[in-house]
């Protein structure tokens, strides 16, 4: 009997994405891996490319860290190359549930612009924050009506800034008056989000159309044909849509944009726009989206055809899509004068340590 077993495995290919911010892997095992083990298939002995080969990581060391080989640039064929090891402490190899996942150190911010319509939130560490990470704002000075949102982020700069472009993309469509005046300091928390479905998203604009178009400071799992429902209160003005239904026709989860639109005609209803900052400091709660019902998934995109068979569009009210996960972090992938390169192919295997006891 070996004293572990395989728990998961398989190949990746490397995108510049990847390089940039790391990845995530999907472990399919309820247990947490006890040992991690990755290798490069294609950089291995590769000529005239210096790049890291091989990572692994066991349940002994600290999250985030990992011990791997780094190997060096040599022109012959077949290649001797000289061979490293190497040690890094963060940002390489974190095994974690989505049901319990890690917290995160905040981190503080010296400007929000969202004066500009940018929501550029400025930051001397940006830490571990990647694209795609979810984020929460608090303890703002200036701008209160964004103090407790969640977003998604959009784009990193290293230790300069980090971009909220669904935010962004959502107060372009209208609403940006209430923002008069950046916010000059802050805090970011980077968070793992539950992902029990189906949730909720917080609104952070609804154009006034005979199809209203609804954005989200995050990506959104709604489908089409669900029906949501709506909790905006009077601060927000739009105070028309409180608690009403509406079916679901389309949704777009672009890389700047998340929305739906629905069959709710808005055309006479308040304008939608956030709270100033001044009326968000006596407390208001935010503006959100909600799962209301299953509704008849629609032929093609239409709003009145069902598909044959009529089928729903919510299998279960309450669906567990949580998961183990084995995030790669870019530390990885951006060893100093040893970085990998883009459609490098990796493989990858997650063991489990078998129990023994005395008899």
């Amino acid at each position: 009997m070996l004293p572990y077993q395989m728990i998961a495995g398989g190949k990746f290919s490397l995108t510049t994405a990847n390089i940039s911010s790391g990845l995530d892997l999907v472990c399919q095992s309820q247990d947490p891996p006890d040992f991690i083990l990755l290798k490069s298939i294609t950089g291995w002995g590769e000529a005239s490319d210096a790049q890291a080969i091989e990572w692994w990581w066991e349940r002994s060391m600290a999250q985030g860290s990992a011990k791997g080989i780094l190997q060096s640039s040599e022109g012959s064929t077949p290649q001797l190359p000289a061979m490293t090891s190497y040690t890094i402490s963060s940002n390489g190899i974190t095994t974690y549930d989505t049901a319990n996942p890690p917290s995160f150190t905040a981190l503080a911010t010296t400007a929000i612009t969202g004066s500009a319509g940018t929501f550029v939130v400025s930051m001397a560490s940006t830490g571990s924050i990647a694209v795609g990470d979810y984020v929460r704002l608090y303890s703002t000075t200036g701008e209160l009506q964004i103090a407790g949102y969640t977003f998604q982020v959009t784009a990193v700069t290293a230790n300069v800034s980090i971009t909220l472009g669904y935010m962004a993309s959502a107060v372009s469509a209208g609403g940006l008056a209430a923002f008069a005046a950046d916010a000059t300091a802050g805090f970011v928390e980077k968070f793992i989000p539950n992902r029990m479905y189906p949730r909720y998203r917080y609104v952070a604009m609804i154009t006034k159309a005979t199809e209203a178009v609804v954005y989200f400071t995050e990506k959104n799992d709604f489908t089409p044909g669900e029906i949501v429902s709506f909790r905006v209160p009077s601060e927000f003005g739009m105070e028309e849509i409180n608690n009403l239904p509406a079916r679901v026709l389309s949704v777009t989860n672009s890389s700047t944009v998340s929305s739906i639109t629905i069959d709710l005609d808005t055309s006479g209803f308040t304008t939608f726009v956030f709270p100033t900052s001044a009326v968000a400091d006596a407390g208001v709660s935010p503006a959100v989206c909600v799962p209301s019902s299953s509704g008849v998934v629609p032929y093609n995109g239409s709003a009145t055809v069902p598909q044959e068979p009529p089928g729903t569009n919510l299998q279960d009210a309450f669906d567990n899509r949580n998961v183990r996960v084995i995030h790669l972090g870019s530390g990885l992938f951006n060893v100093s004068a040893h970085t990998s390169d883009a459609e490098d192919v990796w493989m990858w295997q997650a063991y489990k340590y078998d129990s023994y006891q005395a008899f």
